[in-house]
């Protein structure tokens, strides 16, 4: 008996651990969105009893457009699964939001951040849904996120129109 309690109590730590981790991405992820531009917006309430409510992980919005983030982290590079009440709660905030939705995702590795349309993200047969390591890679980058919210052409998108 006495192990079982010293084991809950490790399992705990590690579940503990794991928000902590995730936590640190959504705050890690708000700093460099504000220091490209956008008002940012990190709801610490995502995933902690607010099942009635909506809330995605980050809201940032430059020049007008608004973007709208679920944070996702892995040690290596592999397939993210995310359950659907969670993912149609993401979609229902974009649609009231009129913004563009995104898995955010970093992968510990070095490789960065990706950010991932959510029309990328395939649902699965048992009806939740999935982003691929290819839909990872075709993500936009952080640069392309900042240029999709600038109001600036350049030169050559200029002459064309």
């Amino acid at each position: 008996m006495w192990l079982t309690s010293i084991l809950d109590k490790v399992e705990g730590c590690v579940v503990l651990s794991k928000r902590v981790r995730g936590f640190s991405r959504e705050r890690e992820l708000a700093r460099i969105l504000y220091k490209h531009g956008f008002a940012v917006l990190r709801a610490p309430a995502s995933g902690a009893k607010t099942r009635r409510l909506v809330y995605p992980d980050i809201v940032a919005i430059k020049n007008g457009v608004v973007l709208v983030f679920e944070v996702k982290t892995r040690e290596k590079p592999s397939t993210i699964y995310i359950d659907k009440r969670q993912f149609m709660k993401l979609q229902d905030f974009i649609y009231r939001s009129g913004g563009h939705g995104f898995i955010a995702v970093k992968i510990m590795d070095g490789r960065g951040w990706r950010f991932v349309p959510v029309e990328l993200v395939e649902e699965t047969r048992g009806g939740n849904y999935r982003v691929s390591m290819e839909a990872i890679e075709k993500g936009y980058t952080l640069r392309d996120l900042v240029k999709l919210c600038d109001k600036t052409r350049s030169l050559t998108e200029w002459l064309e129109k």
